[in-house]
Parts: structure tokens; C-alpha cells; sequence
């Protein structure tokens, strides 16, 4: 679930200080007047300068409690706490919460769950503290997390796990690749290492510590590398990401499994465009053969054999000494083109999205480009009934 980023109002120096003899006490005044309600502080700052003053310095001590964390920090190093102004930018932050719980609670993931006490992350998150995409990162994991519940099931364990639990900090480990989420369930906390683009476990670190540095003895040894070699890149040089280390079949008129044709046709459709490619490439990433992502190591050839039905070399030889990440991607998961209308150009749910692969249609969920129906059954009855639309993918 991808939020519209809200326009900040600029931030100007407060105008008409106190008198010199009066500054030390404005802080002190800030302090108590952030505890009180506007109208309150309405009031206050009629009195005097200093409480004036003491009003606007109150934002800060506000900010401070509400939206401690790296956004705040970086505001902190750019305008001085002691003249400026923060009171747009408090509401600003507080605009920006309202408008996430209004949209999740309108979003098919929300409505579905129907219960008042389900809050998917804790109140703090809900702000983002450390990054603006943390919200759409920690329900992008909860939508995960439910299609497995729905579609692949439980294993034997609660299938009502996945909504009971809650996700109390959210890191990027990676930029646009790899993100630290950590959730609590009653008393028991987890950790995970997920994949931004359909938030898929790769790992689990020990619980020792909720620092965001990676542990390379808690991830398969092809993802430690891969994380290492990526924290350790120059800036200036191209970055080697996920999508390079897709493998499959005909490289000649497939990159990373995306048809080059119709790449090249949706970089002329601008904001569209770049919406279906996103989709695309989520797609990709959701359908690589399972051992690409997690369960023991296999190397390209391995899982290509075994998703042939053939019998694999298990060789020891064979086994490099330091894996690298394969990402295998079966061929009849290519991507000919991504649509968000139907055939007769009947707009989709706005959760779904159409991909055309060499030999049927699928329909997807956008946010993780995980399979929801195809073109012979059309959307799966149980999707149907969570997302409200018909078997055709269209809103009813």
C-alpha cells in the first residue's frame, strides 16, 4: 500500500522574541504549555511575549514525544529548535498519520478484518519515524502474511496469527531492497529479514538485540553475502541488485524475466508506466522457485532440474565455496505485459493487476505481485469475497 507523500508547509524563524532577560525562562514554559490542550494554549499566548513565544516553542517538545526518530532528527539538524517555527510541520506529521489510517482502513486488507481492535502496528510506527515508507513496508508484510494464510494455509499452526500479531518497528537494512521488521504477539517477540517488494522472510536474526546491523551467522550464507557486498558498494558505483540476479531462459528477449519489448513500450507511458513496471518486477520476485528465497541453498541448475522433475546432483563438487544468490524464475512466469483494465478496458479493483505470461493470464495483488486467480478460473472465490469485486476482477 503506497502513500501519496503530503506537501511540507516551509519552515520560518518565530517572530517577536522575548527580551534577553526572559529567554531562559521560555523553555521551561514551552515545556509545561506542550502538556495542555490548542485552546489552552490559545489563551496563553495572549498573556505575554515570552509565553507567546513559549507557545510556539512548545511544538518541539510535542514533536519530541510524538515522532521521535531519524525524520525528526534530520529536521532538527537542518532549522534551529530554538527559533523556528515547527508548528506546520507538527501538523504536518499529524495529517500524515491521520490520512495512513484513514486509507488502511478503507483498503480491502482493512475492511476485511472488520474488528476494532485490530491495529496492524504499534501507534509510534504509524508515523514513520525513521523512514517514510516504513508504514507502507509494515502492510505490505501484513498483506503477506495473509495471502499465505488464505491461500497456502497455516501448517497445522493458528491461521489468525498473522492478524493477533503486532509490528513494532520496521528498518531498512538495504535501500529498496531489504527491510528489518519485528513483531510482537503477547509476550513473544520475532524478527525477520523481508524483501521490500513482496516482504517474503529471507532470514531471522537472534533475538540479542534490536539493532538494524545484519548477523551474518543468522541468514543463508548466498544472502549474507549479498547484503554484505551491497552495505560495502561505493556510492558512486551501479549497485549489483535483486533483479541482476534473476536467472532464467531467453536473456535475449526477456530482462529479468520482463519481456524487453514491452519495457521499452511502457517507459513512453510515464507514471503509468513506471506503475506496471513496479508491478512487474513485484511479480518477478514473487514467483523466483521457493529455494531462491528461503529452505536449504540451491544453485540455478539445482532447482532448474527439480522443477523439471529430474533428479539433481547433489554432489559436493559442485557446490561453490561462497554461494551467491540465484534467483531461479521459470519461463512460463516471463512477463509479455501488465495491465490494469480488463480486455475490454474495464478498470480492475484498484488491489489487482492483470499479467500476461507466455501461456495464460494471471491476476495479482499490486502491493506483492503474489497470485490471487488466472485467466481459466478468474479470480479465486475466497479473493472474491475478500477484495469485493467479481471473478473478472472488477469492483462490484
Amino acid at each position: 500500500m503506497a502513500f501519496t507523500a503530503l506537501p511540507a508547509r516551509p519552515i520560518a524563524d518565530i517572530s517577536l522574541p522575548p527580551r534577553v532577560a526572559e529567554k531562559s525562562q521560555v523553555h521551561r514554559w514551552a515545556v509545561i504549555l506542550s502538556e495542555l490542550g490548542g485552546a489552552e494554549r490559545r489563551a496563553c499566548s495572549l498573556v505575554s511575549r515570552t509565553l507567546r513565544y513559549a507557545v510556539y516553542l512548545s511544538a518541539v517538545y510535542i514533536l519530541e514525544r510524538k515522532y521521535h526518530g531519524r525524520r525528526l532528527d534530520s529536521l532538527f539538524q537542518q532549522y534551529s529548535r530554538n527559533t523556528s517555527n515547527l508548528w506546520p510541520y507538527l501538523r504536518f506529521r499529524e495529517r500524515e498519520v491521520i490520512e495512513r489510517h484513514q486509507a488502511f482502513s478503507k483498503s480491502f486488507l482493512g475492511m476485511f478484518v472488520k474488528s476494532p481492535s485490530f491495529d496492524p502496528m504499534s501507534a509510534h510506527l504509524w508515523s514513520s519515524p525513521d523512514n517514510e515508507r516504513q508504514v507502507e513496508v509494515a502492510l505490505r508484510y501484513v498483506l503477506t502474511r495473509m495471502w499465505f494464510a488464505v491461500s497456502v494455509g497455516a501448517y497445522g499452526h493458528d491461521p489468525s496469527t498473522w492478524a493477533s500479531s503486532r509490528i513494532v518497528d520496521v528498518q531498512e537494512i538495504v535501500a529498496g531492497e531489504i527491510w528489518q521488521i519485528r513483531t510482537r504477539h503477547g509476550e513473544t517477540t520475532e524478527m525477520f529479514y523481508v524483501l521490500e517488494a513482496t516482504c517474503e522472510v529471507i532470514g531471522r536474526p537472534v533475538l540479542s538485540g534490536f539493532a538494524g546491523a545484519i548477523d551474518q551467522s543468522t541468514l543463508r550464507a548466498d544472502w549474507s553475502t549479498y547484503v554484505a557486498n551491497r552495505l560495502s558498494s561505493s556510492p558512486s558505483a551501479r549497485p549489483t541488485t535483486l533483479l541482476d540476479h534473476i536467472r532464467s531462459e531467453n536473456g535475449e528477449d526477456y530482462k529479468w524475466g520482463i519481456s524487453k519489448l514491452w519495457l521499452d513500450r511502457i517507459s513512453k507511458e510515464g507514471e503509468l508506466g513506471h506503475a506496471k513496471q513496479l508491478v512487474a518486477k513485484r511479480y518477478i520476485l514473487a514467483n523466483v522457485v521457493a529455494n531462491s528465497i528461503s529452505g536449504p541453498w540451491m544453485s540455478t541448475s539445482a532447482m532448474a532440474q527439480e522443477f523439471a522433475g529430474l533428479p539433481r546432483n547433489n554432489g559436493i563438487a559442485s557446490r561453490p565455496k561462497i554461494p551467491s544468490t540465484s534467483l531461479y524464475l521459470p519461463s512460463h512466469h516471463h512477463i509479455e505485459s501488465v495491465h490494469f483494465a480488463t480486455s475490454k478496458n474495464e478498470d480492475l479493483h484498484p488491489a489487482l493487476a492483470i499479467v500476461q505470461t507466455p501461456g495464460r493470464e494471471y491476476y495479482i495483488l499490486k502491493d506483492n505481485g503474489m497470485q490471487v486467480g488466472c485467466e481459466e478460473e478468474g479470480v479465486a472465490d475466497v479473493w472474491v469475497h475478500i477484495l469485493q469485486c467479481d471473478s473478472q476482477g472488477r469492483v462490484l
